[in-house]
């Protein structure tokens, strides 16, 4: 434990997770809430450096003052106690006098358990620095003493408040609010056992009896699981829905791949340009407004008879392949919608009296207008001479984003697309 790494690994870790919620910019000073979870992973991060024994030493030394560092910790944890007591009262809810009123005795209480350890700090005789074993080696002290026991029952007043808040709302809740508490529930027990452990060797010495093992080796490891455990239990339901919203972009971003080649090029290269360091929300906003200008331009060229034909021939090809075809292309599609999105989608509306089942005709409908946007996409690019459409088609796949991921899907896998996009090719080829 003299190394640090214990002490030095959760600091780290909890000023990584505070890096991920700091650049929201204004958001932060407008929601008090993403404020206080934000400070808390910061005193957490700094409680942690500062309890190491290397940084200990360092800070007695550049302070010239035995164990100075042992009311500094002190009044980081029990700092980080109010702010998680103050937290919890503003997460929970409530009418706003009542919240305001308790975070304000909190703070009250908790400020002068601060006074108090530094008041008995500077009362206290203690001459030999201790890095490891500060609390057993002056558990005897006058003062010193004193100051300890402050700290801890101060500690232990907040995590059995804690304790009580969450068990008694956890049942009340969902999603991501649940396994924030959850996860303060299976900290807070690691504090528990970390209390237990330091008010043991405590007693021990009290009685004359030489336990500090306990304080020196089993108390860090589990403050140290407390600490990251509860910091994460605070800023899953702050950083949760935003990582579930990337992820979910990120998956459909992918998927839409094929749709965004087809139309990025019809627009100005350097507008709504996707940069590599932009978030996956950022990256499928600019990715649908790529697709919906290059479907503007195509909008003039869709051709309705491309789409009976292909509709025709996507039957055609259903039938051919029997039941079991149709099953896997239908296995196929729910795989693509079910992985990204909640529910099976709508489909394009398929034309009425072809007597085919409603799914077979759905995902023939949807072949189709996959084929009308590929030919249009041509026609856009080699605009010759043969005008426009007599029969303008509509593109009902547009209307949700399942059914643009699966438009998207069809231009990069139907043969029936493709001969579409070769047919227009040769055509608009021709009349230059």
């Amino acid at each position: 434990m003299d190394s640090g790494v214990v002490f030095y690994v959760p600091g780290v870790l909890l000023l990584l997770v505070a890096g991920l919620k700091l650049p929201t910019g204004t958001g932060v000073r407008r929601d008090s809430l993403i404020a206080s979870s934000s400070a808390i992973l910061l005193v957490g991060s700094s409680v942690c450096i500062l309890s190491a024994p290397p940084t200990i030493r360092l800070v007695n030394d550049a302070t010239g003052v035995a164990n100075f560092s042992a009311p500094l910790v002190y009044t980081g944890m029990t700092a980080l106690s109010a702010s998680y007591l103050t937290l919890m009262i503003g997460w929970k809810g409530g009418p706003p006098d009542t919240r305001r009123h308790a975070a304000r005795l909190v703070l009250a209480v908790y400020g002068l358990v601060i006074a108090g350890i530094w008041v008995l700090f500077a009362s206290a005789d203690v001459p030999v620095e201790r890095a490891q074993d500060l609390d057993t080696y002056y558990a005897n002290t006058p003062c010193m003493r004193e100051m300890i026991v402050l700290y801890m029952v101060a500690h232990t007043a907040a995590t059995v408040a804690l304790g009580v808040m969450s068990v008694s709302w956890i049942r009340e809740v969902h999603g991501v609010t649940r396994v924030g508490l959850v996860l303060l529930v299976v900290g807070l027990t690691f504090d528990a056992s970390y209390q237990v452990a330091k008010y043991t060797a405590m007693a021990a010495r009290w009685e004359g009896v030489n336990w500090d093992f306990l304080s020196t080796d089993v108390s860090p490891p589990l403050v140290m699981l407390a600490g990251i455990t509860c910091a994460c239990g605070f800023a899953v339901p702050r950083v949760g829905p935003p990582v579930v919203d990337n992820l979910r972009a990120w998956r459909r971003y992918r998927l839409m791949k094929p749709l965004w080649a087809e139309m990025q090029t019809l627009r100005a290269p350097a507008e709504g340009a996707i940069r590599w360091w932009d978030p996956p929300v950022v990256r499928l906003a600019r990715q649908e407004m790529a697709i919906w200008d290059g479907v503007l331009a195509c909008s003039p060229y869709l051709d309705d008879e491309v789409r009976t034909t292909a509709y025709a021939e996507a039957l055609a090809s259903l039938a051919a392949d029997g039941p079991s075809g149709v099953r896997t292309l239908l296995r196929a599609t729910a795989g693509a919608v079910t992985q990204s999105f909640r529910g099976a989608p709508r489909m394009p509306t398929a034309p009425a009296g072809d007597g085919a089942p409603q799914h077979v005709a759905h995902q023939a409908a949807l072949v189709a207008e996959a084929a009308m946007l590929a030919a249009a996409r041509v026609q856009v690019s080699h605009p010759g001479d043969a005008g426009l459409p007599v029969r303008v088609g509509t593109l009902q796949s547009l209307s949700k984003p399942q059914l643009m991921v699966l438009l998207s899907r069809e231009l990069s896998s139907s043969p029936i697309v493709t001969e579409a996009r070769r047919q227009a090719t040769a055509q608009a080829t021709r009349q230059e």
